[in-house]
C-alpha cells in the first residue's frame, strides 16, 4: 500500500469511528522512519485536530534536530501539546505526562477538535491505552545515581537485580536499558511495591483507535541512514556544540539519548564523523528494532485479546 492510500483508508477508518464514538482518541504508532508525523498532517486536512506528542524526547526545549521535531511553521499550522515543555536539565515521569495528557484530551474534545497521540515511546502510549493507575513516584536523584554508579562498575548488574525483585518487569528490558531498569528499582525502592504490581491495567477512558504503519526492515534502514545524513546536514552537531556551551552536562538523561550521546562522542574526540555516522545508524536501527518489538503488542491484543472500546487498524506501507 502506498503512503496516499494510506491517508484515504485511515480517513474513511475515522470517519466510520467518528460515527460510532463522538467522543474519542486516535492514536498513530510505530517504529521511528515510518511515516507517523506526517500521516497526522496528512489527516489535518480532513479533520480539526490537535496533536499530543508521545515522544519522551520532544518534551525538552532546545532540543530540535536531534529530537526530529516538526517544522515551527507545522507546530503554528496544528496545534501540538507536549512538545518544548522542559529543559533538558528538568526530570519528566511518565506519570506526568499520563496525568497532563488526560487533561489535554478533555480540552481539545471541549473544543470539538479530535486528539490525536502521535509518535513512539510506547510506555507513554500505554499510560492512556492500558490506563494505568500510577502512583506519584517522583526522581530519588541520590538513588539514581547510586544505582548507576553500580551498573558503570559491573555491566548487567541492575537487570540481575530487577530480576529477582521483579521478574515480569524485568523481561521487558534488554539489560542495557539502564534508564527503565531504574526506574523500576527505584519504584520499589520507593514504595515497597514492584513495577508490576504497581501499574494495573484498566478498561480505557474513552474509545480509541489505534492506527499502526508498518515498513520492511530494510526499507526502514535505508530511511534512517537517510534521516542521519539530513540531520548533519540540518546541524545536528552544532546544536549538541551549543548545547554544551549552555552548560548542560553530557551526563544528563536527555544528553544521553541517541543523536546526542554519539555526537558527544565525537565532540569529546573518542572517534571521527565517520564511526559517529556509523553508531547513529546501528543506535538507531536497534531503536527501531526495540520500537517495533513493543508495538507488536498491540497486533497481539489486536489478534487475541483486544481491549474494550479500541478498534484496531495496521497499514503495511510499501
Amino acid at each position: 500500500m502506498n503512503f496516499q492510500d494510506i491517508v484515504l483508508w485511515s480517513k474513511t477508518e475515522i470517519e466510520k469511528f467518528l460515527e460510532k464514538n463522538p467522543k474519542w482518541i486516535v492514536v498513530i504508532r510505530w517504529a521511528t522512519a515510518t511515516g507517523k508525523s506526517k500521516l497526522s498532517i496528512e489527516l489535518s486536512k480532513f479533520f480539526d485536530i490537535e496533536i499530543i506528542s508521545s515522544d519522551s524526547r520532544q518534551i525538552f526545549r532546545k532540543m530540535d534536530i536531534g529530537t526530529d521535531k516538526v517544522s515551527d511553521e507545522i507546530l503554528n499550522q496544528i496545534p501540538h501539546h507536549q512538545v518544548n515543555i522542559i529543559d533538558p536539565d528538568q526530570v519528566y515521569t511518565s506519570g506526568e505526562w499520563q496525568k497532563d495528557a488526560k487533561k489535554q484530551i478533555k480540552e481539545i474534545q471541549s473544543r470539538w477538535k479530535i486528539p490525536f497521540i502521535v509518535w513512539g515511546t510506547g510506555l507513554y502510549i500505554d499510560t492512556i491505552y492500558k490506563n494505568f493507575d500510577m502512583p506519584e513516584i517522583w526522581p530519588d536523584h541520590d538513588f539514581r545515581k547510586e544505582m548507576f554508579d553500580l551498573e558503570n562498575k559491573e555491566a548487567w548488574i541492575l537487570h540481575k537485580r530487577l530480576s529477582e525483585i521483579d521478574p515480569e518487569e524485568a523481561k521487558k528490558h534488554h539489560p542495557n536499558s539502564t534508564r527503565y531498569i531504574v526506574r523500576a528499582l527505584e519504584i520499589f525502592h520507593k514504595s515497597g511495591k514492584t513495577k508490576t504490581d504497581t501499574f494495573k491495567e484498566q478498561n480505557v477512558e474513552q474509545p480509541i483507535l489505534m492506527i499502526g504503519i508498518r515498513r520492511d526492515k530494510e526499507s526502514t534502514k535505508e530511511l534512517i541512514a537517510k534521516r542521519i545524513k539530513e540531520m548533519i546536514n540540518w546541524w545536528l552537531i552544532e546544536e549538541v556544540k551549543w548545547l554544551l556551551k549552555e552548560w548542560y552536562s553530557p551526563t544528563l538523561q536527555s544528553m544521553q539519548w541517541i543523536w546526542y550521546k554519539e555526537v558527544v562522542g565525537y565532540l569529546e574526540w573518542e572517534y571521527d564523523i565517520e564511526e559517529m555516522e556509523n553508531l547513529l545508524n546501528k543506535n538507531t536501527q536497534y531503536l527501531a528494532k526495540k520500537q517495533r518489538t513493543w508495538f507488536r503488542r498491540y497486533i497481539e491484543d489486536w489478534e487475541k485479546h483486544p481491549k474494550k472500546d479500541v478498534s484496531y487498524k495496521v497499514w503495511y506501507l510499501d
